[in-house]
């Protein structure tokens, strides 16, 4: 491992980071890590390198369950409350997670565990069964993009008194 100190990036020159660079002999390109977190140590950056998956792996699952995998927005305030969202949806995936039984993913599976992954998936493969019960007794629509649209008719504004 090396690390530099106090470096930025062009566009935020307020933040400044320290940059881990990891050699792995089981890759042809070093990992480069950024941290606000200059406080700790190259050896704690290293302990917590290690204990990073939990936290990956809970925005990541809920990313997908929430549907944000594949944003089409790209402006810093939906970027911000993509991040915000994806955590808290992880975080509650993550807790029901915990106070349910475990769950296989299949008949392979001989050691199930209660993870917010395994809830997605299952939830995931019974949307059709919740969006039905929501959906029952409401008549479908067809959307249909008009062709001619008509002008909209100017409409008289109510008094502000």
């Amino acid at each position: 491992m090396r690390r530099w100190n106090q470096l930025h990036f062009e566009d935020f020159a307020q933040t400044i980071l320290d940059v881990v660079k990891v050699d792995h002999p089981d890759y042809d390109r070093p990992l480069l890590i950024g941290t606000m977190a200059r406080e700790l140590t190259t050896v704690e950056l290293r302990l917590a390198y290690s204990h990073r998956s939990p936290v990956e792996t809970n925005f990541f699952v809920a990313q997908d369950t929430a549907g944000m995998e594949m944003p089409r927005a790209w402006t810093e305030n939906s970027i911000r409350r993509r991040i915000g969202l994806a955590l808290l949806a992880g975080c509650l995936l993550k807790a029901i997670a915990a106070v349910c039984e475990p769950l296989a993913t299949g008949p392979w599976d001989k050691k199930p565990q209660p993870t917010a992954g395994r809830l997605s998936h299952h939830l995931n493969i019974r949307v059709n069964d919740f969006s039905a019960l929501a959906l029952k007794g409401v008549p479908s629509r067809n959307y249909r993009k008009i062709q001619k649209p008509q002008p909209i008719k100017d409409l008289p504004l109510p008094d502000a008194a």
